[in-house]
């Protein structure tokens, strides 16, 4: 990301670009700072909808249309949205970049939302929900989060519910959209064999006569949002899934760096503590990992696997055990250096991406508002010492920061009581 630009145009979007010369392709991205945590609690789900519209066609193209433009050409086109963001996004060889941004723009700018793609959409969200909702590791994770930050928008799912999207009707929608994707609020990121300058001539011939608008704003999380310590369900399911939530600081934070090895140590491959410990050395799950989530203000650092009924009390003691071990005694520098040249090797492999560093490129200018580069991360990685591990594990894992979330078989035998002193710190 050497040759790294931005340009910022005069109603507020903004264009971030990398030339990779010797790329075949071009990966485009049209970001809205919009996300669930944008949404008030009666439009829960709404970005997530919008995002399905979008590609149901504009007054100049269908919906065949817009996905014949990108894949006829050997290209692909997707979108997906997060608490925070959406993205629409396409690859495609490079010739055909001014072409892409033309249909990704359509889209944005003029998708006809009519009533007939609203009730076709729905019903097919609905069914998604119904499926996340027969997938217990969906529904772990999904009660996790309303239990970690309650009556809150963060604690909200993404997707939404049949009562929040049964009432949304064209108008509803035309006003949110409206609201949510602004200039101020939409970075047009591009990466592969380009040239800046014709990036920002592209975007600012189809979208600089929109008018300067600032976008959507949201609740930030403080010390009035609740955090229940342990919620559990019971399906008919043959195993007992756990998540042990986390909630942590926000991005911003320099220890964020320090929370990155803290993960490589505990949880996020094959070689980090939990799996060797609860799944090689004992036999206890097939799946168990750690990651994190950082948001502006705030976070969550995650534990989850999915253990065998007769012995997942044995696996979350064991599991704990290991979260407390990593607390009370230092890493040692051969375990640290390990980690660091992981984080930094996959970091760095992935830079080979085209569409790997578009991705980087959006989120770091929505984000931070600044261009993160490579070197940056790098470095803040190779600086964290066993001390500031230690240090983060001491933050973060706290009875006060912790909320477990299960789902059980219907039969399972323990009652709340007894799976609440399972997970301990």
């Amino acid at each position: 990301m050497k040759n790294a630009n931005i340009t910022i145009l005069k109603n507020g979007a903004t264009i971030v670009t990398s030339e990779m010369a010797d790329a075949e392709s071009v990966a485009i991205g049209l970001w809205a700072n919009a996300g669930g945590r944008h949404e008030r609690a009666s439009e829960t789900g709404l970005s997530h909808f919008l995002e399905h519209l979008l590609f149901k066609g504009t007054p100049t193209r269908n919906a065949l249309q817009i996905s014949q433009a990108i894949e006829g050409r050997g290209g692909y086109l997707n979108a997906f949205t997060q608490e925070e963001n959406t993205c629409y996004y396409a690859r495609l060889p490079y010739e055909y970049m001014e072409q892409a941004v033309q249909v990704l723009t359509d889209m944005y700018m003029n998708a006809k939302i009519t009533e007939a793609d609203l009730q076709r959409e729905r019903a097919v969200i609905i069914e998604e929900i119904k499926m996340y909702q027969d997938q217990p590791q969906s529904v772990v994770q999904e009660q996790l989060q309303e239990a970690m930050y309650v009556n809150h928008s963060l604690g909200r799912p993404l997707a939404g519910s049949e009562k929040t999207l049964i009432p949304v009707d064209r108008k509803a929608m035309l006003d949110y959209k409206a609201r949510a994707y602004t200039p101020a609020a939409t970075v047009f990121a591009f990466a592969g064999r380009l040239k800046h300058d014709a990036c920002v001539a592209c975007v600012e011939k189809l979208f600089g006569g929109i008018p300067k608008k600032k976008g959507l704003a949201y609740k930030l999380v403080d010390g009035k949002t609740q955090q229940k310590p342990f919620v559990m369900s019971r399906k008919d399911i043959g195993q007992v899934h756990a998540v042990a939530g986390f909630r942590t600081f926000g991005r911003h934070d320099d220890r964020r760096f320090a929370m990155r090895v803290l993960n490589g140590i505990l949880g996020e491959n094959m070689s980090s503590r939990l799996f060797q410990t609860v799944r090689e050395k004992n036999g206890l799950c097939y799946s168990i990992q750690s990651s994190y989530q950082l948001f502006q203000e705030t976070g969550m650092f995650t534990i989850s696997g999915g253990f065998d009924v007769a012995r997942a009390e044995a696996a979350l003691k064991l599991t704990s055990k290991e979260v407390r071990r990593i607390i009370d005694t230092q890493v040692t520098a051969a375990e640290l250096k390990r980690t660091k040249d992981y984080l930094q090797g996959t970091f760095r492999l992935g830079l080979e991406g085209v569409e790997h560093q578009m991705l980087l490129l959006g989120s770091s200018i929505l984000n931070y508002g600044k261009l993160i580069k490579p070197e940056e991360t790098l470095e803040g990685i190779r600086k964290v010492t066993v001390e500031d591990v230690q240090h983060v594990a001491e933050t973060v894992f706290t009875p006060s920061r912790l909320t477990l979330s299960l789902v059980v078989p219907n039969e399972q035998k323990q009652d709340e009581a007894d799976w609440q002193k399972v997970f301990t710190i």
